[in-house]
C-alpha cells in the first residue's frame, strides 16, 4: 500500500459547509495562529478550519475554541532529508528560500494533505503568516468552476499557494499530494510540485489579483488584501508587530 495513500484522496462525501478558510500549523509556527486571528477576525467571519500538522495541547484547545479543529495524521518521514537531496539543488534551494528551509519542509509537503480534508465545499486557503487588512469575501468569486484552482503568480513564473481558492473535488490536488510524496527529493517545497503540476497538465487555473497575495518584497500597497509576510525576515516583521501589541495585552488572547 502506497504511503498514506487513504489520505491522497477526498473523503466520498460532499461536505455540508458551504463556503469557509482553512489553516494549518505544527509546533514551531502556532506562535503565528493568534497573529493570523487577529487580523482575520477583524473584518471576516467566515468559518474557520484549523489542521493540525503537530501542535500543543494548548494550540489544539485554542483552535478549537476558534473553529474546526482536524487533525492531520501524517507524520514527517516521507519528506526526505538534508543528505538525500543532490549537492546542486541544496545550493539552489538554500540560494532561493535561505538555510532555514530544511526545518520548514515537512510542514509544507503536508499542506496538499490539509487541503484534501477541507471541510467546506469552497475553500479559501490561507498561510498563517498573511496579515488579512479587509474583507476576504471576494476571493470565492474567481474560481467558479469545479475544476478551476484560483491562485497568484510570482515574479518567477511559478504559483505561490499562500492563499488559494478551490473546490471539494479538485482532481490536482490529488496529484499534488501524491507527488509531494513520491518527488520531494526534487522539489523544495509543495509549491514547486504544484507549478509543476498546472504546467505539466496545462491545468485550469484562474488567477488572483496581487492585491489578494502581496508579497512583503514588492513596495507597499494600500490597496493589499492579504500582505504576505513571507520568509525569516517576514516573520521578524511580525514578531515585531506582536512586541509591539503588548502595549495592549487584550490584542492577543494567546502567548507563545
Amino acid at each position: 500500500m502506497t504511503l498514506y495513500s487513504a489520505l491522497q484522496k477526498w473523503p466520498s462525501l460532499q461536505p455540508s459547509i458551504k463556503q469557509g478558510i482553512l489553516v494549518a500549523s505544527d509546533i514551531t509556527q502556532e506562535w503565528l495562529l493568534p497573529w493570523w486571528w487577529n487580523h482575520y477576525s477583524r473584518t471576516n467571519h467566515l468559518p474557520v478550519a484549523f489542521v493540525d500538522f503537530g501542535m500543543s495541547s494548548e494550540m489544539k484547545a485554542w483552535c478549537k475554541d476558534k473553529g474546526i479543529y482536524i487533525h492531520l495524521p501524517v507524520a514527517d518521514i516521507f519528506v526526505v532529508d538534508k543528505e538525500e537531496v543532490l549537492p546542486s539543488l541544496i545550493q539552489e534551494w538554500e540560494d532561493i528560500y535561505g538555510k532555514h528551509l530544511w526545518g520548514n519542509r515537512s510542514a509544507w509537503f503536508k499542506k496538499p494533505f490539509a487541503c484534501l480534508q477541507s471541510p467546506f465545499q469552497t475553500t479559501i486557503w490561507i498561510d498563517i503568516d498573511c496579515e488579512i487588512r479587509d474583507s476576504i469575501q471576494e476571493l470565492f468569486s474567481f474560481s467558479k468552476n469545479p475544476d478551476d484552482l484560483a491562485i497568484a503568480r510570482e515574479h518567477s513564473g511559478s504559483f505561490n499557494s499562500g492563499v488559494m481558492v478551490f473546490h471539494h473535488g479538485l482532481p490536482l490536488f490529488e496529484e499534488w499530494a501524491c507527488r509531494s510524496i513520491k518527488e520531494n527529493e526534487l522539489h523544495a517545497g509543495d509549491q514547486d510540485v504544484l507549478s509543476k503540476i498546472i504546467e505539466e497538465n496545462a491545468s485550469p487555473i484562474s488567477l488572483l489579483p496581487p492585491i489578494y497575495n502581496w508579497s512583503r518584497c514588492e513596495s507597499e500597497d494600500s490597496s493589499a488584501v492579504i500582505l504576505h509576510w513571507h520568509g525569516t525576515y517576514g516573520k521578524a516583521i511580525i514578531r515585531h508587530q506582536m512586541m509591539r501589541s503588548q502595549l495592549n495585552p487584550s490584542l492577543f488572547d494567546f502567548k507563545p
